[in-house]
């Protein structure tokens, strides 16, 4: 009983922690000087917010025209609280019982909710679609930034080809069942190609409905986990478990006891429910008032991701034994989501949209962060990546790079690991993630918040600033740490590899990417603008 309390007690701190935060953040941009443009007119808030791009030395080329729905959206649909449970359920679950729901997920959302916060602080300083790259690179000078930017865009890539391949095989299974055929290697992949084009296909000419795409994928996940929650009660409520049982350290049967091991095994895979957070900041050049929209959504994705996830979550957690019949495989999330309405199949069908319009957007994350380096001169044939569609205004060279890379990333994972590249992938992507956000943090503490355009950040938390971000330091080092030695061995071994390729490349690009780092930063209004003339603002 004392242990329950306990893990009532934790889950009430998250939720005064975000409120804590909220306050203290609003407060700031109240008392920070910043005087919004919108109440003006949305013409003149385009102009005040291409004028700020224009300090970095960056002309406005995407199409700004992201509210703050669509750019909350983008960093609540990357995280992928739906879609990233379909397939991370089940063997978090399995591994370390219900505890890691009722301990794990508020522990992970307390830890996330304060690295959120102080990204949240850095895109506030730093409005541009560079996101942490830009923001270590403007601390940390240009081999940090460069070496950021390589952990991100692989992290990210990796969270793309893990939803996708997540999506493919359940979609798989879904049609196999309703088309009676074998599922295969060759249906599989076939999934994975068809998939993922179009996702690319979206991104590239669906520019003008990605904050609509944006925003519903928002209201697809509401959806979902509403339905998922009031199936079950409308069949299973009252249930015979009390919400004791998600305090009490037992296996997924109930039947034993878990250890410290594998309670930390199962809660690093609920992990990637909380990666991509600052997936906004990519976005912040297509926003309108990103020192503060982007910023906000940063922060209020990680914490209506604990919301939702756990009420979720624990729920289906509880229904378990009428669900899931002993089952505590990958098949799990989508059985109990299935039990609730009889097996309909429309509740599958949207559990699986929801998880495809996830890597949608994840892959919308990762055209704008190879973008950025690309705008820099960091990759191999920069100028051909920092081509943008003019018609659509979207980086469409870069979509198709990623798409084609997270393809390639999911045949390297299987060609290591045909059964365990999922574990790979978490693995991989948490200790890339991880790492990148780190880095500015890090960057900020050393330079003591003294940086000149921190201090003009209106979304700052203040006195409580330099504390976030040292315990939030402290636990990125620690997960990824832990991601290498729990989830899968050649996670390490991948983002030491990126180190190596980031070194090399660094190493050959150098003077290239350091004339072209300082021929932006000097570039006259009068250039900038001749590089616009070709983009309408909205």
């Amino acid at each position: 009983m004392v242990v329950a309390l306990i893990g009532l007690l934790l889950a009430a701190a998250v939720f005064a922690a975000i409120l804590a935060g909220a306050l203290k953040a609003q407060t700031s941009v109240k008392n920070s000087g910043y005087q919004s443009m919108i109440s003006y007119g949305a013409s003149t808030q385009l102009l005040q917010d291409k004028h700020e791009l224009h300090r970095f030395g960056i002309a406005q080329q995407l199409r700004r025209h992201l509210g703050g729905m669509s750019i909350f959206g983008l960093s609540f649909n990357v995280m992928a609280l739906v879609g990233g449970a379909a397939f991370l359920y089940g063997p978090a679950l399995k591994e370390g019982g219900p505890s890691v729901i009722g301990f794990g997920f508020p522990i992970l959302a307390l830890l996330a909710l304060l690295v959120s916060a102080s990204l949240a602080e850095l895109a506030s300083a730093v409005p541009t679609a560079g996101g942490v790259y830009h923001w270590a690179t403007a601390m940390g000078g240009r081999k940090w930034g460069w070496r950021t930017g390589a952990f991100h865009a692989a992290g990210q890539l990796a969270t793309l080809t893990l939803l996708n391949a997540a999506c493919a095989g359940l979609l798989d299974a879904f049609l196999s069942a309703r088309l009676h055929y074998d599922p295969s290697l060759l249906t599989f992949w076939t999934m994975v190609v068809t998939l993922t084009i179009a996702q690319a296909a979206a991104n590239h000419w669906g520019t003008r409905g990605l904050k609509y795409i944006l925003a519903g994928g928002v209201w697809l996940q509401m959806i979902a986990a509403a339905l998922i929650v009031g199936g079950l009660v409308w069949l299973f409520w009252p249930g015979s478990y009390s919400p004791i049982v998600l305090f009490q350290f037992h296996n997924a049967q109930l039947s034993g006891t878990v250890n410290a091991s594998a309670f930390i095994g199962g809660t690093l895979l609920l992990q990637k429910l909380f990666i991509g957070m600052d997936a906004a900041s990519q976005g912040a050049e297509e926003t309108i008032e990103p020192r503060v929209k982007v910023p906000w959504a940063i922060y209020l994705s990680t914490a209506y991701t604990y919301i939702v996830g756990f009420a979720m979550l624990a729920f289906m957690t509880l229904t378990l034994t009428y669900t899931a019949e002993g089952n505590a495989g990958a098949g799990l999330f989508i059985n109990s989501a299935l039990a609730g309405w009889g097996g309909a199949w429309i509740i599958g069908a949207i559990v699986l949209l929801s998880l495809w319009v996830s890597g949608l957007q994840t892959l919308t994350v990762c055209s704008r962060a190879l973008l950025s380096l690309a705008r820099d001169e960091a990759l191999p044939l920069s100028k051909w990546w920092t081509k943008v569609s003019e018609r659509h205004q979207t980086p469409a060279s870069t979509v198709w790079l990623s798409a084609s890379m997270a393809v390639v990333i999911l045949a390297a994972a299987q060609l290591i690991t045909s059964t365990g590249y999922v574990m790979l992938l978490v693995s991989f992507s948490v200790i890339c993630i991880h790492t990148s956000y780190a880095i500015p943090i890090a960057m900020k503490l050393q330079q003591n918040n003294q940086l000149q355009a921190e201090q003009r950040a209106p979304w700052h938390l203040g006195r409580w600033s330099r504390v976030v971000s040292w315990i939030a330091v402290i636990w990125l080092v620690v997960s990824a740490a832990l991601a290498a030695g729990y989830l899968h061995r050649w996670g390490a071994i991948g983002a030491a590899l990126v180190l190596l390729a980031a070194t090399i490349m660094d190493f050959r690009y150098e003077k290239r990417r350091l004339v072209s780092m300082q021929s932006r930063a000097k570039r006259s209004r009068k250039e900038l603008l001749r590089m616009e003339k070709k983009f309408p603002l909205q």
